[in-house]
């Protein structure tokens, strides 16, 4: 398909609002998490991120399939941000919306796609949930495409966002490495190492003592038996994904625990590298787009108009704040050199007309 054809345009056009849809769902989704809402909302939000990643990864797997028909894959995923379209779609369909949904509607538990998270970051539900970042990726291409005076600003805008959002996304995925993707742990853990030890410590523990003042143990189960419960089965069920809890046996004794508190701070956390990333793409796609356009793109424009056009003889403006930089340096020789000689040379011109 031709991306200049009325087609081209109008799917361009669509993936761009949902690219801004996605990174909407992506913050509503942390939102609703750090606020504890209903499992009901939640549920909303992980099917819709898992609808966007699937839609992005056939939309990239159509791409690179036409650029490979074209000869030109490399070109599509190096020159063109083909590897923003891959790490914002396959990595997330497979390591992040798709457990998620998985776990959340069917097994309860990572079953077949543990051997895709053999990587630390990829071990633990909650660590991945930083990868879920990669989609902001996507808003890089909004600006190499969008229309502007100067193409060249735009291009070196959405390059400069690529490698610094880029540097930010490589520090948050190498945070999640260290220590096994358990830098954030939850109080659940240590309830778990203190619940263990009273029941081997004890024939007929006593729940109901040891569980006082503690919200990390949610439910003690003995066969088909509830010996302990700390909130109620529907309470339960409305406010718990599959990854905000988890279930150990310890001596007979099937013991349920809460990661709430990780969830929540691994929410608040990511809200906030969300909005960084955010201020950073508006911070250069203004500042650094103003910059490149006063001091470089206006620049080469005067000068490119200048060789264009006969009757177009006007000087570059050198900016005295700036005027060490090698584009005014140029602008010096144009103004001095180039446009003497042009305009003798117009009136040569008219003189034999």
């Amino acid at each position: 398909m031709n991306e200049k054809s009325y087609l081209g345009r109008f799917f361009e056009g669509l993936f761009f609002i949902l690219i801004i849809l996605v990174i909407l769902q992506t913050y509503a989704e942390e939102l609703f998490a750090f606020m504890n809402y209903r499992v009901d909302w939640r549920k909303i939000l992980l099917l819709a991120g898992f609808g966007f990643d699937l839609v992005f990864t056939v939309e990239f797997i159509v791409r690179l399939g036409r650029a490979r028909a074209r000869g030109g894959a490399g070109t599509y995923l190096v020159r063109e941000f083909g590897f923003v379209d891959l790490l914002s779609s396959i990595p997330l369909l497979l390591f992040v919306s798709g457990p998620l949904v998985y776990t959340t509607y069917f097994s309860g538990s990572v079953g077949f796609f543990a051997p895709l998270g053999a990587l630390s970051f990829l071990k633990a539900l909650k660590a991945i949930r930083a990868v879920r970042i990669l989609r902001f990726l996507r808003t890089l291409k909004l600006f190499g495409k969008t229309k502007a005076r100067y193409n060249m600003t735009s291009r070196y805008v959405a390059r400069v966002l690529v490698i610094v959002i880029s540097v930010m996304i490589l520090a948050l995925i190498g945070f999640s490495f260290v220590d096994s993707g358990n830098v954030i742990q939850s109080r659940a853990l240590e309830a778990e190492k203190i619940v263990e030890n009273y029941i081997r410590g004890e024939d007929s523990p006593r729940f109901d003592l040891i569980m006082s003042g503690t919200d990390s143990v949610l439910f003690v189960e003995q066969g088909a038996q509830v010996l302990y419960a700390s909130i109620d089965i529907e309470q339960f069920d409305s406010h718990f994904l599959s990854d905000d809890f988890f279930t150990s046996s310890l001596g007979g004794y099937e013991i349920t625990f809460s990661t709430k508190d990780r969830t929540k701070l691994q929410a608040f956390i990511n809200l906030l590298v969300y909005s960084m990333i955010v201020a950073v793409i508006v911070a250069v796609a203004t500042l650094f787009r103003r910059f490149f356009n006063r001091h470089v793109s206006s620049s080469v424009g005067v000068m490119l108009k200048g060789f264009k056009s006969e009757t177009y003889s006007t000087p570059v403006r050198v900016r005295k704040q700036a005027s060490d930089l090698e584009i005014y340096d140029l602008a010096e020789q144009y103004n001095k050199k180039w446009l003497p000689v042009k305009r003798r040379i117009v009136e040569i011109k008219r003189s034999k007309m």
